[in-house]
């Protein structure tokens, strides 16, 4: 037994002894199981050193062996530094980066701040409710606009007293610059993961989805969504009859050999003894088949041509997603399909071009910013990173927003909030360059100055939480993280790291980031959750009373051919 227990010991290394009996699982909150604490603080520096030591084994074991490590541990209440290590080394962060991104935008935009669609016309609006001019749909970058949005924004057009628009309905993307590829404006030139067009007026995330239905008689039908003024479609789908598949039941007392029925065939009582019988013939079930592909063909006049090719069986329907080509045309195109839903008399000229100076607001709709800076950072988003990354640039007073006046708009926020960006490099706002650097200092700086701000705690909301939900749903389970663990991951191959907020046993509030650079990337991920559930289950007393019995780390490891973070 002693031998079994020591070559369990050896595969894991040093991991295993900060996983014992020193850790207790914390309970669901509100639970009356939860911990006693200490009343009287006692600064134990046999506590801490305790801490230290086990920070030490986690990040010198023999299963962790990254090129370059940087971690640092600070309390918010006292300021005091608890842990470091190569705390000022800057390494490539992945998606920690989109901590200083969706931080920037915070301060820059305030608290309650929107992220609004806007509807402007420079025409005149007379009493009978002609609007004599064009309509704008003007985009401010917020990448979650939907179809649902756009409906909106119609009705309120609508309510504003609109009845008729004798000009065009025209798109403006124009708040962000013509430089829509975020590998190119980074400077990499590697398409770590498609991120799509980062565009300041886009919708349905900058797809359009082509619905292909087919009748038992023959004929395809294929519906867009959604239904736009800017695109046409073309369908070449063949319907084929389905392909036949037999079915087979098993046969009973055997778990490999199956019995078939013929169709033709009446089905015999149960009582006829069929051993020896020549095998029925099968019965087959209808299975539906479908290739599709569509392809955009840029037409002369600015819209977009798409043709949707393929086989599709019989009675059975598909659906077919394609990247838009003009986005800003493309949403200029549903709102023009949703006025006219709405009783509003359009025609179908619409444009993409600049919304003139001076135009006069007749509606918008928009949504609040933690609604948007949640997904970026709970479930990691590089979509909606880029875009938070361009407004950054917009919000700073850049028109267009470029990628160089982002950058120069995170690094001035990022001084405003007092933080040291001693070698801190970002060249994008999602984490996918390579070429980002940045130290444990500094992400422990940014996080410390954010929970100081009256958004700090809108700000610290946006995080994934451990074991509950985001990018670290099933992670730190049934430990003392669970439930108390806020943070945002990172995910590159041969990058991993941790970076946010945790509570202690007593209470005391606690900012951590831990950053590797190498290949064992689902060791990092193992070694981040043990250091965090360490500092959940640290206590400044050392005869603090654990009521709950510890229970083994349960991690949810990755695989280290992991090339990106995926929600």
């Amino acid at each position: 037994m002693k031998r079994k227990i020591l070559a369990v010991l050896t595969v894991f290394g040093t991991l295993v002894p900060i996983v014992g009996a020193r850790l207790s699982t914390v309970p669901a909150a509100g639970s009356m199981f939860s911990p006693k604490r200490s009343t009287v603080p006692t600064d134990s520096s046999a506590s801490l050193l305790e801490l230290q030591q086990r920070l030490d084994r986690l990040f010198t074991s023999s299963g962790y062996r990254p090129m370059g490590v940087s971690a640092k541990v600070v309390s918010l209440k006292t300021g005091r530094v608890l842990y470091e290590r190569n705390a000022d080394l800057p390494l490539t962060p992945a998606s920690t980066t989109k901590l200083f991104t969706t931080a920037s935008l915070h301060l820059m935009c305030g608290p309650e701040a929107r992220l609004h669609t806007e509807a402007r016309s420079n025409g005149t609006l007379e009493p009978d409710g002609t609007l004599r001019g064009d309509l704008y749909l003007v985009g401010c970058g917020d990448a979650l606009l939907t179809v649902a949005d756009v409906e909106d924004l119609a009705d309120r057009v609508r309510a504003a007293g609109v009845q008729k628009i004798t000009g065009q309905i025209i798109g403006d993307g124009s708040r962000f610059d013509a430089m829509t590829s975020r590998s190119v404006y980074s400077g990499d030139n590697e398409e770590v993961e498609a991120t799509g067009e980062i565009t300041a007026l886009n919708i349905n995330r900058g797809t359009v989805g082509f619905l292909v239905s087919a009748s038992r008689s023959g004929v395809a039908n294929v519906q867009p969504i959604p239904a736009s003024d800017a695109i046409s479609v073309e369908s070449r789908v063949r319907v084929i009859a389905p392909r036949r598949r037999p079915v087979i039941s098993p046969k009973r007392g055997s778990a490999g050999r199956a019995r078939q029925a013929a169709p033709t065939r009446r089905r015999p009582s149960r009582s006829v003894n069929r051993r020896g019988d020549a095998p029925m013939a099968p019965r087959y079930r209808r299975h539906s088949v479908a290739r599709i592909h569509a392809q955009a063909i840029v037409q002369p006049n600015g819209k977009m041509h798409y043709i949707v090719t393929g086989s599709i069986s019989s009675g059975s329907s598909t659906t077919v997603y394609a990247q838009i080509k003009r986005p800003a045309l493309f949403a200029a195109g549903v709102l023009s399909q949703r006025l006219r839903s709405g009783g509003v008399e359009v025609g179908t000229l619409i444009a993409e071009r600049r919304c003139p100076q001076g135009s006069t607001l007749i509606a918008q709709t928009g949504r609040p910013l933690l609604d948007f800076t949640s997904v970026v950072n709970k479930r990691s988003d590089n979509h909606l990173a880029e875009h938070a990354f361009k407004m950054c640039g917009y919000r700073s007073g850049v028109n267009p927003s470029t990628a160089a006046a982002s950058r120069a708009a995170v690094l001035k926020a990022l001084d405003s909030l007092g933080v040291q960006r001693s070698g801190l490099l970002l060249n994008d706002g999602s984490g996918l360059s390579r070429r980002n650097v940045v130290s444990a200092s500094t992400q422990v700086d940014l996080l410390r100055a954010c929970s100081q701000q009256v958004w700090g705690e809108e700000f610290r909301n946006s995080l994934a939480i451990a074991g509950v939900d985001g990018s670290i749903r099933r992670r730190m389970i049934s430990t003392p993280a669970m439930q108390n663990v806020r943070a945002k991951t990172g995910t590159l191959r041969n990058v991993s790291s941790l970076a946010g907020y945790v509570s202690t046993l007593d209470g005391e509030p606690l900012v951590f980031s831990f950053i590797s650079n190498g290949a064992a990337v689902s060791s990092y991920k193992f070694v981040e959750d043990a250091a965090a559930v360490a500092l959940a289950g640290f206590s400044w007393n050392p005869a603090a009373v654990r009521m709950m019995q510890p229970q083994p780390l349960k991690i949810d490891s990755m695989k280290d051919k992991v090339t990106t973070e995926k929600p």
